[in-house]
């Protein structure tokens, strides 16, 4: 089961706690387009829990299903303590849309606040 959570309506939140598989990766998104679904546009922090493990290919289908969905996020907070992450994440900025910022998990309060906005 995914752990998520609503800062306020609009605002989702998704904690990967475990490695990250195309079944996982499908449950976090069934909840994505259901928020979406219910308020239109919405903000997305996701963090990604210190050690959890997320293969390039699973990562290919979340740049994807962010592209297909772009314009339905306002703004995306990504948490993670892998750099390259981070790295790619902030790359995406200039490809999509939506404002896209990334945090370590020091910074995990930073994020909150800037995403509740």
């Amino acid at each position: 089961m995914v752990s998520s959570f609503e800062l306020a309506g609009h605002v989702v939140g998704i904690m990967v706690d475990r490695d990250l598989t195309e079944e996982y990766l499908e449950e976090i998104h069934k909840i994505i387009l259901e928020k979406i679904a219910l308020h239109g546009k919405i903000n997305l922090f996701c963090e990604i829990q210190k050690g959890q493990q997320v293969p390039l290919k699973v990562l290919m289908k979340e740049l994807k299903f962010k592209y297909e969905n772009s314009k339905n996020l306002n703004k995306l907070a990504f948490i993670s303590d892998t750099s390259w992450m981070r790295t790619l994440m902030g790359i995406n900025d200039l490809v999509f849309p939506c404002e896209v910022r990334t945090f370590d998990s020091t910074n995990r309060l930073d994020a909150i606040n800037w995403i509740s906005h």
